[in-house]
């Protein structure tokens, strides 16, 4: 029986899985109090507006090399050591194109109130360890080792809470410039141990860089950097037009938004490596199997809005009474965890049937359209605007992306 529910339904797979991505979650919790009772409200929003553009750079660096891996491995594991390389060599040659774009944008257009040198050094650093650890996780996901990839999100969130309780705690400090220092420090050692657990594990890399590939890994980019585009861009809004209090208030309730994230992305890790190989037997093929998993995703984003409304009551206890309007935004925004959670198999039926290009151009002009929608909200409806505006733009995200699949499948058979 448990080898049928394992074929069929994955759920040893998906339950060893979340073991350590659940125990990463927790952790990142206690992170995230500690780091937001040590910085203050104020403080706190000066950080959240520069970790909005690190969601965003993270996905432009490597100019998605990481996925081009995941592509080439699932198909081929002997390939493993030239997409390697060749991610390798792409992080190195963007990483410093990022950090220089991010720190322009931060100074020039959103005004963060941050000298220049700490703001290019948490730059550098959250956009380091992010790409590094995210990279890591992926190349195990492409050798079919979910469950180790878990474990490696829960090294990198406890190497962040172990350097928060002795920045915080232990010595009692609270300015945000020391805190950058302390993350630099973390950044640097935990990305070294992954570029040497990777080469360890599966082999050392072939350095070239593939070419004739560039143009799918820029699609591949462009499309994750939308969705963090989408994802980051309220905070972007609010740092430009708000002060630092109300930012730091609404980036602690999106903070235990993204917490609500993380099921949907230990399934869709699972279900990623299939829909590549659904789509070689055609798109009929790859949208069945979308279809067959949507539920499931469903069902987890509903469980997850249901899971973040109620810690947002605790979230006055924890971070302290400057974090009470958290509270009522996390209400709110938790309404869009479900339509996230179906944007994902949607989303990966355009990848798997070879529509990549299609699903770049929905995500880069949806980014457009949430900026507009999210814009909107505020100039007219103020602060409350926005978080209701960001709930319909993700459900009408859902929707464009189910119209696609459903059209290219349409099409697919009629040819």
């Amino acid at each position: 029986m448990l080898d049928r529910l394992e074929s069929r339904f994955r759920l040893l797979t998906i339950g060893a899985t979340l073991v350590p991505t659940m125990s990463a979650l927790l952790f990142q919790l206690v992170t995230f109090t500690i780091t937001a009772r040590g910085l203050g409200v104020e403080q706190f929003g000066i950080y959240t507006g520069l970790l909005a553009l690190v969601g965003v750079f993270v996905e432009l660096t490597g100019l998605g090399s990481a996925d081009l891996l995941v592509r080439g491995v699932s198909k081929d594991v002997s390939s493993f050591s030239r997409y390697y390389g060749n991610l390798l060599l792409s992080v190195l040659i963007t990483l410093p194109l990022a950090v220089l774009a991010s720190l322009l944008i931060a100074s020039l257009l959103l005004h963060i109130q941050l000298p220049l040198w700490p703001m290019a050094l948490a730059l550098l650093a959250e956009i380091m360890v992010s790409r590094v650890s995210a990279s890591t996780e992926l190349v195990m996901v492409a050798h079919g080792h979910t469950v180790r990839a878990g474990w490696v999100r829960l090294s990198t969130v406890l190497a962040r809470l172990f350097m928060a309780v002795l920045y915080f705690v232990l010595f009692h400090q609270t300015q945000l410039v020391g805190w950058i220092d302390v993350v630099l420090l973390q950044s640097v050692l935990m990305s070294v141990f992954y570029l040497l657990l990777s080469a360890r594990l599966y082999g050392a890399p072939h350095f070239c860089l593939l070419a004739r590939e560039l143009h799918s890994g820029v699609m591949f980019s462009l499309n994750q950097s939308s969705r963090a585009m989408q994802t980051n861009l309220d905070r972007m809004i609010l740092a430009r037009f708000t002060d630092a209090t109300t930012l730091g208030s609404y980036g602690a309730a999106s903070r235990v938004l993204q917490l609500g994230l993380f099921p949907m992305q230990v399934l869709t890790r699972i279900y990623y490596p299939h829909f590549f190989r659904e789509g070689s037997k055609g798109f009929v093929s790859v949208f069945r199997y979308g279809v067959s998993v949507a539920p499931t995703m469903f069902v987890s984003g509903v469980v997850s809005a249901l899971v973040v409304s109620v810690c947002a009551l605790a979230v006055p206890d924890l971070l302290g009474k400057g974090f009470q309007d958290s509270v009522h935004s996390i209400f709110i925004l938790s309404a869009a965890l479900p339509l996230i959670a179906l944007q994902y198999p949607a989303s990966d039926i355009l990848t798997g049937g070879g529509r990549q290009g299609l699903r770049t151009v929905i995500f880069t002009g949806s980014t457009f359209g949430f900026g507009f929608v999210l814009v909107g909200g505020v100039l007219v409806f103020g602060f409350s605007g926005l978080l209701y505006a960001f709930v319909f733009a993700h459900f009408l995200l859902a929707c464009v992306l189910w119209g696609a699949a459903f059209l290219c499948c349409k099409h697919s058979r009629v040819s």
